[in-house]
């Protein structure tokens, strides 16, 4: 019975120190956010969150480690290999084609986080601002008339 206890305190803790990982910066919770809706390289995440590649970076380390996102990884053969920029080649794979990394995904913890901490929040948020934007419009009429 304290064998169980323990076992269940020490999952807790674990899905804690994710949440404290993400919430320790918003800008953590912009990024899942941003790959919750698909895959991306870096250099489109820095974009739509506003941030330098290079602080960026930190928070994608900080993320990976904790175990959020992974290196999104495709199968190319060499005369269908991308010539877009930030294309990295990373080996072979068993069946002979170039197992190529692009950009960044979730993982499963990820997803996780995002569904039971991170959406709730960003739709609290549109929420109260649809509200603002309601009663400010409220407002304006009054004045109008």
């Amino acid at each position: 019975m304290a064998k169980k206890k323990a076992e269940k305190e020490e999952k807790k803790k674990k899905i804690f120190e994710k949440v404290g990982l993400v919430f320790r910066s918003p800008v953590r919770a912009d990024i899942l956010r941003q790959l919750s809706e698909s895959p991306q390289k870096p250099t489109e995440i820095a974009e739509n969150v506003g941030l330098l590649k290079q602080n960026l970076n930190y928070h994608l380390n900080a993320l990976k480690r904790g175990g959020m996102i992974q290196t999104r990884m495709e199968e190319f053969s060499e005369d269908e290999l991308p010539k877009e920029k930030g294309v990295r080649i990373n080996g072979k794979s068993e069946s002979g084609k170039l197992k190529v990394a692009r950009g960044v995904e979730l993982t499963k913890n990820g997803k996780d986080i995002v569904n039971q901490f991170i959406s709730p929040l960003y739709e609290e948020k549109i929420s109260n601002k649809n509200e603002r934007i309601k009663e400010k419009n409220k407002n304006n009429k009054k004045d109008d008339e």
